[in-house]
């Protein structure tokens, strides 16, 4: 990787960016870098929810869960996602199911997450899924392949009075996010999927899904009317007929399949937001395959048309659960170098930032274990290089070629800011790095800048003040090239 320089040198401006000259280092009098207002028309002038997800959170000593919320604040999630598994709160049956005090639940675990969040002025989103043992149906046999938390509920009231207790106790604490289940189109979540009519598979996990979240609903709206419902909460790939029709009760229905089936009338579970996870199937790509039975960050377009198809027309949606891993998982074949990582989440924040639809996007997860390896930590805790991306990411909206005369327009947010502030945009030029411009953030941190390059040029963005922790701080984008012809 190359040397990169701190040096910042206010020589420059935009007219002579214009033309593809930068002035040099020494002699003369210093000018102030050109001031620009941080917004373009036709771009979004905030970016979706910044999150970060860490499976250990819950499943830690209070006092390490502390630390972990706060080293997602260090990073710059504004929410985090966390798995509220109905079966682990609720063990056994509980008397009063709807009263949050019931001596079967137990709820230190997220009591201390939510706390920790409070502190530092994060929000949390509850996903909560796992069916107890107590509440399976019993008609669906215990699977040596998946989880006994997967086997579907034998009827959907007891998890919507399960969410009723939840809301009553985390409301008041300021949650007002849910998600309604885990990605209810594969088996590892929620089996079966599927059930044998004559010589056809038929699906029968839309009607299972769609039972649970009206209860769901029901549930945290009784107790928070403004609460935030997310449904689908989709895993991104299926099988498909022809290529890979069901064969069994365990097979996967397909993002697409699913929402189909669930917009049925009789159907139709409602929710305030749709929820999918598009894990990349590919490096980030322009194209778009039709048919695909698949939807990640790169056709979520599809996904978004499809569901403008519905009765969920014009829904936002949130994007729950994205990463590339650098490690081989049995679960996730694609797997990048650590650098590909930084920079693939780079590419990504510039995509969603286009898309007005997009309210969240949350990065899955914190932290490396040995069967997913998507973390912007490694497993021993260090840094990788996607750790120093996510708390600035910056990208040029359109990655096409720019002519000599004409302008690319680079958004990025500084994602520790909770209130407008200035950043700096710098061009490289050898080892060092040139202000060519400050600009003013949103009340997020968002900010967009339109420039003339005038010759191939490599821009970076920098910022340093205070940061939520009370610490000051720094922060750099990784470089992103912009290519003129």
């Amino acid at each position: 990787m190359r040397r990169l320089s701190n040096t910042i040198v206010t020589r420059s401006s935009l007219a002579l960016l214009a033309v593809g000259v930068l002035a040099g280092c020494g002699g003369g009098s210093a000018a102030e870098p050109t001031a620009l207002k941080g917004t373009v028309a036709g771009v979004p002038t905030t970016s979706p929810m910044a999150g970060i997800q860490d499976d250990r959170v819950w499943q830690v000593p209070a006092k390490e869960a502390d630390s972990r919320v706060n080293t997602m604040t260090k990073l710059g999630a504004s929410i985090i996602r966390v798995d509220m598994r109905w079966d682990q709160v609720a063990p056994t049956r509980p008397k009063r199911p709807k009263d949050q005090f019931d001596p079967a639940y137990k709820w230190d675990a997220f009591d201390a997450v939510v706390d920790a969040a409070a502190e530092r002025g994060v929000k949390v989103l509850f996903t909560v899924w796992g069916t107890p043992g107590w509440a399976a149906d019993p008609a669906v046999k215990k699977s040596t392949t998946f989880p006994d938390w997967a086997r579907r509920p034998l009827r959907p009231g007891p998890f919507g009075d399960f969410a009723y207790a939840a809301a009553s106790r985390y409301t008041p604490r300021g949650v007002r996010s849910w998600e309604a289940w885990n990605e209810p189109n594969i088996p590892i979540f929620l089996r079966p999927q599927f059930k044998k009519s004559g010589r056809k598979w038929i699906p029968v996990s839309p009607a299972v899904y769609t039972g649970l979240a009206k209860a769901f609903y029901t549930g945290i709206k009784q107790v928070d009317a403004n609460a935030q419902i997310a449904g689908l909460v989709t895993a991104p790939a299926g099988d498909q007929c022809p290529s890979s029709c069901p064969k069994s009760a365990n097979a996967r229905m397909t993002p697409s399949a699913f929402l189909t089936a669930v917009s049925q009338p009789g159907l139709r579970p409602p929710m305030t937001v749709v929820s999918h996870h598009p894990y990349p199937i590919t490096t980030p790509r322009d194209v778009s395959f039709p048919g695909a039975s698949y939807i990640d960050l790169y056709n979520i377009n599809r996904f978004q048309n499809e569901i403008d198809t519905t009765y969920l027309r014009g829904k936002k949606i949130w994007l729950t659960e994205f990463g590339f891993s650098t490690q081989k998982v049995a679960e996730y074949s694609l797997n990048v170098t650590e650098a590909e990582q930084a920079q693939y989440l780079q590419d990504a924040y510039r995509r969603v930032r286009a898309n007005r639809r997009i309210g969240m996007f949350v990065w899955y997860f914190l932290q490396d274990n040995s069967a997913w390896g998507s973390g912007l930590l490694r497993q021993n805790g260090d840094a990788k290089p996607a750790a120093g991306v996510f708390p600035l990411p910056m990208g040029p909206l359109s990655t096409k070629v720019v002519s000599k005369t004409g302008t690319t327009t680079l958004v990025g947010q500084v994602r520790d800011l909770r209130s407008p502030g200035e950043i700096t945009i710098q061009r490289q030029s050898g080892d060092d790095w040139l202000a060519v411009a400050t600009v003013q953030t949103g009340k997020d941190g968002s900010f967009a800048a339109k420039l003339v390059p005038g010759a191939t040029s490599t821009y970076r963005a920098t910022w340093t003040g205070d940061v939520p922790s009370g610490d000051r701080a720094t922060r750099t984008s990784w470089p992103v090239t912009v290519r003129v012809k």
